[in-house]
Parts: C-alpha cells; structure tokens; sequence
C-alpha cells in the first residue's frame, strides 16, 4: 500500500524548490511557520485539506499530482518561472538606473555645496545598486552570486566611507578596512547556514 503521507511530504519538497522559494516565504505566503512547512515535508504531520488546495492552486497542479509518485509541474508552470525570472531581472536593471538618475541629479546640482567632493555621489551608488539588485534577484541567484554581490556591497560601502572622510575631512582612516574581512566572513556564514536550513 502506498504511503500517501511521505509521498506528499517529498512533492512539496520539490514543488517548492522547482518554485524556488524557501521554507520561510512559503510559510509567510500561507500565513504559517516555517517550523509547520518543515513539518510537511518531513512527512511528520500535514496541512488540513483546504491548505492541500491553496496549496495546489498555487503550484499550479492537482490533488492527484500532489498524491502521485510521478509529480510533475506543468509546462506553463515553467513558462511562469522563465518569465519571473526575466521580470525581475528587468527590475533589477530598472532600480539600479533610476540610482544612477538619481546620482547624476546629484553630481549636477551639489557642485556649488559640496565643492569638489561631488562625483563621491557616484562611489555611493555602486553599493546601493548592489544591494538593489541582490535584493530583487534573491529568489533568481544562486548563493554564490549573492554572496559576491554582498562582498561587492561590504567593500564599496568602506570605500565610499573611507573616500567621504578624506575628501571631506582629510582623515586617511584606513583601518577602516579591516572592517571588512569579519563582516564578509559574517556574511559567508549567513549565507551557508540559510542554505544549509533549507536543504534541512
């Protein structure tokens, strides 16, 4: 007879990676925790049937897919994926030129406030483009990209501080620098051990 319980438990452990989301977001987008989703797809307990629907229609499968040793996401399903996938990847290039209109508004209008210090407008936006696109392509990039894109954030963000003060100021605070190698290592570490949740 067939253990329908670990069947389902396994589908929704693959229909939610196809999906590329987490266990958080999907727990978040049915108002649940993420301890209850993990749950689910340990096979220890299971959604009541309306979620088992929702759960469907969200998926884009039935109730027989979801029962079915063999499930698989519909081809339009993916098709949704690829075009998410492009949408984002648009919006992410959209937010990271509406920053640089933005620094260029400021390169032309602080000349007169800030003297000859107004091109830092420019070494700011490199982290803020940054954050904006591993912000927006979370659910697109893999962890490596993100974590190259936070260490990208992590440097321009000291450099620019490091730039603002001795131009500014005349300070050479270079010891700011050694800021930088805890909080990339920090930020490895948060990376690998969100990876590592989701593969629980």
């Amino acid at each position: 007879m067939k253990d329908v319980k670990s069947v389902v438990a396994k589908n929704l452990v693959t229909l939610r990676k196809n999906k590329g989301i987490t266990q958080a977001e999907l727990a978040e987008r049915f108002n649940y925790s993420d301890k209850a989703v993990s749950r689910w797809e340990h096979g220890d307990t299971l959604p009541d049937i309306n979620v088992l629907y929702e759960l469907c229609e969200f998926y884009g499968i039935t109730m027989n897919d979801l029962v079915s040793e063999e499930c698989m996401v519909e081809e339009n399903n993916k098709e949704e994926e690829k075009k998410f996938v492009v949408y984002r990847a648009f919006l992410a290039a959209f937010a990271s030129s509406a920053t640089l209109l933005l620094a260029a508004v400021w390169f032309v209008f602080s000349r007169i406030a800030y003297g000859n210090s107004y091109w830092l407008a420019f070494v700011w936006v490199v982290p803020v483009c940054c954050m904006v696109t591993n912000y927006l392509c979370r659910n697109i990039f893999g962890w490596i990209p993100r974590f190259v894109l936070t260490s990208v954030v992590i440097w321009s963000i000291i450099a620019a501080m490091y730039l603002h003060i001795y131009v500014n100021y005349g300070a050479n605070l270079w010891m700011i620098f050694t800021i930088g190698l805890p909080t990339q290592a920090l930020a490895f570490l948060w990376q690998r051990m969100r990876k590592y949740k989701q593969s629980i």
